[in-house]
């Protein structure tokens, strides 16, 4: 095999084909490491990996993030949780509510993550597309008297969604209101609206749907209307890239300066099973 990197959109994304993950040589890994950094999003197509082995590639950029939903972790490995709707024994195989808003990963914690890894097992018939929008050509695009209104705002990122008005708790969840009344007790996290890019040193917007719920210098109904403002500015399509899942496709994406959500689409008992691992990261600046 010979590793191939090849262009997903414009926007965003590669897809990266001819390589086996589970034995990855140090030169492969180089190209992969770059199409992550110039491509923001990468598809690696075609991986047959163990928990054990995607923990391996996973560690090969960083520190794993501990998984908040400890619930639906592996047995024996706490840093692989598992995505899925299924239902076995009346109970769920794994968490069904991920992602179902925009955000960015571990918005809502004093050191949000790197990036993101999900390992599809199995897809759906139809629906599963992951959207992502990118918050680099996001903040660009802003009128600089937006630029220079929000340069030293706060985002105050909330983890329980009983906290945003902005979202729900999903009614397929079976432990959904017990884990984000607990969630109330955690500490919001203050992050800048304004992310600079510790790698590049490009300037992303960084405030979501899913964690943000206020703006920490303005009042709450001056913070809500920007927030508004800048929440359907993020969505426009021109940042946008869509991916159609694969069975073997394993996906990472840079949580420093892209959104993402899931498409959602399809209904039990139509399943998805995907393994998701998160590296770890640094305080937002």
């Amino acid at each position: 095999m010979q590793l191939k990197v090849t262009s997903l959109s414009a926007v965003m994304g590669a897809e990266i084909s001819g390589v086996d993950l589970a034995h990855l040589t140090d030169q492969d890994f180089k190209i992969i490491q770059k199409a992550f950094h110039d491509h923001l999003v990468i598809a690696v197509r075609d991986q047959n990996l163990s928990p054990q082995d995607q923990i391996a590639f996973t560690s090969r950029f960083g520190e794993l993030e501990t998984q908040a939903n400890a619930l639906y972790a592996i047995p024996g490995y706490p840093e692989v949780l598992v995505i899925s709707n299924d239902i076995k024994n009346g109970r769920p195989v794994g968490l069904i509510d991920a992602g179902d808003f925009w955000h960015s990963d571990s918005q809502s914690r004093d050191k949000p993550s790197t990036a993101t890894i999900l390992h599809s097992l199995k897809n759906p018939s139809q629906g599963g597309d992951t959207q992502f929008a990118n918050m680099y050509l996001a903040y660009d695009a802003l009128p600089d008297d937006v630029k220079r209104r929000i340069q030293n705002l706060h985002g105050v990122n909330a983890s329980s969604k009983l906290k945003n008005k902005r979202v729900t708790v999903s009614k397929d969840r079976p432990d959904g209101d017990d884990y984000y009344k607990s969630a109330l007790e955690k500490p919001d996290a203050i992050h800048p609206i304004v992310r600079t890019h510790p790698e590049t040193g490009k300037k992303a917007l960084y405030a979501s749907p899913r964690f943000t719920i206020g703006i920490k210098e303005l009042d709450d109904s001056e913070g809500q209307e920007l927030l508004d403002y800048l929440f359907d500015h993020q969505m426009r399509a021109e940042f946008r890239y869509d991916h159609k899942w694969k069975n073997g496709d394993l996906v990472m994406w840079d949580n420093r300066c892209l959104m993402h959500c899931a498409g959602g689409g399809y209904k039990y008992p139509d399943t998805r099973l995907m393994h998701r691992t998160v590296i770890a990261g640094d305080r937002p600046v």
